[in-house]
């Protein structure tokens, strides 16, 4: 799972910056050859299959597929979408930096080609997008403040205050 950093915008333009990826892992290895990725959104019911897609991640996996979920064409690039996940918005590879000459990690930058949203979470008065149906955070290796000691990855839900 990757967790999405933000979405900016305008005159017609949908951007994605994906904060940290792994020069080592499959999405960058994806991304590299593929030139596309779709990012998809669970809600919290299928949030343990899709920590299951860390595990089942080998780089000849179908780690949908192993993780219980499936798979289905994109409509605009070639890159599998997530059925059971409630948004999935389709990309193209812009660019890519560094954290640091030398780093592990990129900050990568995504331009959005389609985007695909189930109906009864885009209503607010049915699933809708926040708490805990909606859009979700990885959590990813929190710490004490106090004693530095690392909490087990977990779950976030975003909430909107009026």
């Amino acid at each position: 799972m990757q967790s999405w950093s933000t979405f900016v915008g305008g005159d017609g333009e949908f951007i994605c910056i994906i904060g940290s990826v792994s020069k080592g892992g499959h999405l960058y290895q994806s991304l590299k050859e593929t030139k596309c990725c779709v990012l998809n959104f669970p809600s919290y019911d299928i949030y343990d299959k899709c920590a299951l897609t860390v595990k089942n991640n080998g780089f000849d996996d179908d780690e949908i597929t192993l993780s219980g979920l499936t798979a289905e064409k994109a409509r605009t690039i070639n890159a599998p979408r997530i059925a059971e996940c409630f948004l999935n918005i389709e990309c193209e590879y812009l660019w890519e930096h560094e954290h640091f000459e030398g780093s592990s990690s990129v900050t990568v930058a995504l331009r959005a080609t389609h985007i695909c949203m189930d109906s009864d979470y885009y209503d607010e008065s049915k699933l809708g997008r926040y708490g805990k149906t909606g859009y979700m955070y990885n959590i990813h290796s929190p710490r004490n403040p106090e004693t530095g000691e690392v909490i087990p990855d977990c779950f976030g839900a975003l909430e909107m205050y009026k």
